[in-house]
């Protein structure tokens, strides 16, 4: 009886070891791993070994490589939504750049003459000067697209340049505002050129004032009615003298 007893604890205590240790191998089937808490039928037979998978006994306590840590994956960077797109600046053209502020000089340029043309000439000049303000406006759409960082320098260039041209008219406003109607008792002939003169003076203005209608329309309201302030201004200063002299020149 107690000679059982014994074998009986023993055997226990070889079972309770056994099935505390682990046995792995790859199954050359699927691929994968395989874990087991009992050897393999081929484990431990040197003949039937050569043929079969290798076996890893792993002992009760250590752990098995498959079970082991894994060091952290390595995340891929997070893919940007498409609507999260930050548009891509271009550098800025040179030729482009170089388009701009050529058309910014011949913008000052005409807008000058503007000032001085004969008559003959204001049409065609001020033709010229809306399709260089024009291309002016699509080069700098461009430019804005392309060179954000720029655009407070070429604004800065073009408010220069519009100043300018209210400079000219702010002088031809206060020329105009100064011309005195002639004399009481003047000849017919003095009034009538002087009239002349005078409105070829007020055209000159006009465009003028045109102009910078397509250089700063945001100014255009308060510039037209200066203008016909000065109109009647110079109406009532003038009347006596043209009504002295007969049926009035054209206006």
């Amino acid at each position: 009886m107690r000679f059982s007893v014994a074998v009986a604890v023993l055997l226990f205590a070889c079972a309770n070891r056994a099935a505390a240790d682990l046995y792995r191998w790859v199954d050359p089937e699927t691929g994968s791993v395989k874990f087991s808490s009992y050897p393999p039928p081929w484990f431990g037979d040197p003949a039937r070994e050569r043929r079969a998978p290798k076996v890893e006994q792993i002992p009760a306590g250590k752990p098995s490589a498959a079970g082991e840590a894994a060091p952290p994956e390595a995340k891929p960077p997070p893919r940007t939504a498409p609507e999260a797109v930050v548009k891509l600046q271009a550098p800025a053209s040179s030729a482009q750049e170089d388009r701009r502020k050529l058309l910014l000089k011949q913008i000052a340029v005409h807008a000058a003459n503007l000032a001085t043309a004969k008559p003959e000439e204001t049409a065609r000049i001020y033709a010229e000067l809306a399709d260089r303000v024009r291309e002016y406006r699509s080069t700098e759409q461009f430019l804005s697209q392309v060179d954000a960082v720029g655009e407070g320098a070429r604004r800065s260039e073009w408010s220069e340049m519009v100043a300018a041209a209210e400079a000219r008219r702010r002088k031809a406003l206060e020329q105009l505002s100064a011309v005195r109607a002639p004399a009481e008792g003047s000849a017919p002939e003095s009034v009538r050129g002087a009239w002349e003169d005078l409105e070829r003076q007020r055209a000159s203005f006009a465009t003028v004032n045109n102009a910078l209608k397509l250089l700063d329309p945001a100014g255009a309201q308060a510039r037209d009615a200066e203008q016909a302030l000065l109109t009647e201004k110079i109406i009532l200063q003038w009347k006596p003298a043209l009504d002295a002299i007969g049926p009035r020149p054209a206006q």
